[in-house]
């Protein structure tokens, strides 16, 4: 069985008010040219699709083409898409019935039949052109820890999260007779893995999972949320992170890519990466932080034709002129680069312990549980505990969620 594996879209994400669609747009036209020249049986697509719970009408359209895009070109292919937490689980399954026609299974939340728990929904056959089986895909969306369904006798939230893992894999079991490759996707952070550049705001709110809770009968774990792309071989399979296609922040300094996963039942997955053409990189200049007008001389020397995002990596050892903005500005005049933001570094950073006062820039790269943090430093003298952390961050999820519907 032959998958190809991506997730972390992001669609409609903007970066400090710059609309991203025509870098979407080029990922999802050239995911498109993958899917036909791979020919994979399944495109699984593990979370995060959207970049906000409400997206707007133009970026859901977008998804809805390069669904139809994909289908169109390997009308054969089985297209998986769960939810992830920037994900809205009831809208991602509007028209589920119908996407079935274009061979495409979403799968938002986790239901009940009858009052039991629906385990069924979630493991999908993998059939080739002509009905033959070639493997089983078992479909778990993201779920806060809090969420997961109760079993009869679970009491805490780890008990009902290692309770449905298991179910699953003893359903699936059951249900591979024919020893067939099996494949779990899911939308979650896998314990030691390596977030590098990732936004902690995104991590936030969802625990660490062991990779064996996941189940060990699978010969490959499909995996979504961390934008860095990563293979863990643990005692009990392979678990990967496609990784995002296309960079969300100036911090994800690595390739981007996608996963082309060839199984057999009971052998060691082949995989291969396809990197993605990012056709709007994210400049920081100069390379190391330094003093503002190096930096800008730096800024000046970008080509007038080089299309990219800019933000300058300052070393503030002295207040920044009163006109920066204004000097930035001009020094970007002509050119296709577009500035975002100064990123500040402090000589006395590691010296000062209160470190609560921020420039203007500063300020706008702030989120809410980045400034929630420096609050508690400020009025406690030490970092805010993570259970509390952890709290704002659903909290602030939940307004965003409430805002969006009121929209």
């Amino acid at each position: 069985m032959k998958i190809l594996h991506t997730s972390d879209w992001h669609l409609g994400h903007t970066l400090y008010e710059h609309d991203r669609t025509a870098e979407h747009a080029a990922f999802l036209s050239q995911l498109r040219d993958i899917v036909e020249e791979e020919k994979p049986d399944a495109l699984l697509v593990c979370g995060d699709i959207y970049d906000r719970t409400n997206p707007s009408t133009s970026v859901q359209r977008m998804y809805y083409k390069a669904l139809l895009d994909m289908h169109e070109a390997c009308p054969e292919m089985a297209v998986i898409v769960t939810a992830g937490n920037h994900d809205s689980k009831a809208m991602l399954e509007l028209g589920r019935e119908l996407w079935l026609m274009a061979g495409v299974r979403v799968i938002g939340q986790v239901e009940r039949r009858d009052g039991v728990i629906d385990l069924d929904r979630h493991i999908i056959g993998i059939d080739d052109a002509d009905g033959v089986r070639k493997g089983y895909v078992v479909a778990v969306p993201h779920i806060f820890d809090q969420n997961y369904p109760a079993f009869e006798g679970d009491t805490t939230k780890e008990d009902r999260r290692n309770s449905f893992f298991r179910a699953l894999q003893e359903r699936v079991k059951e249900v591979n007779a024919e020893g067939l490759p099996l494949v779990i996707m899911a939308h979650l952070t896998v314990a030691d893995c390596n977030c590098e550049g990732h936004d902690p705001e995104m991590i936030g709110g969802i625990n660490e999972v062991p990779q064996e809770e996941l189940g060990r009968v699978y010969d490959y774990i499909a995996l979504g949320h961390i934008h860095y792309p990563q293979t863990m071989k643990g005692l009990h399979g392979v678990a990967r992170y496609s990784g995002s296609p296309v960079p969300v922040n100036f911090d994800e300094t690595y390739p981007h890519s996608v996963s082309v996963v060839t199984l057999e039942h009971g052998s060691a997955p082949d995989i291969r990466v396809i990197r993605i053409h990012n056709v709007k990189p994210m400049l920081t200049v100069p390379a190391v932080p330094s003093g503002f007008e190096e930096a800008l001389a730096e800024l000046e020397n970008i080509a007038d034709d080089e299309v990219c995002y800019v933000r300058l990596n300052i070393m503030m050892d002295k207040p920044m002129p009163s006109d920066y903005m204004e000097r930035i500005a001009q020094a970007l005049n002509g050119k296709m680069a577009e500035y975002c933001y100064c990123k500040i570094t402090r000589p006395e950073m590691d010296e000062v312990a209160d470190d609560t006062a921020v420039t203007y820039d500063e300020f706008r790269e702030l989120s809410p549980i980045d400034v929630a943090q420096r609050f508690y430093k400020s009025k406690f003298g030490t970092e805010m505990p993570q259970q509390m952390a952890d709290m704002i961050v659903e909290a602030v999820r939940r307004y965003d969620e409430d805002i969006d519907k009121n929209f």
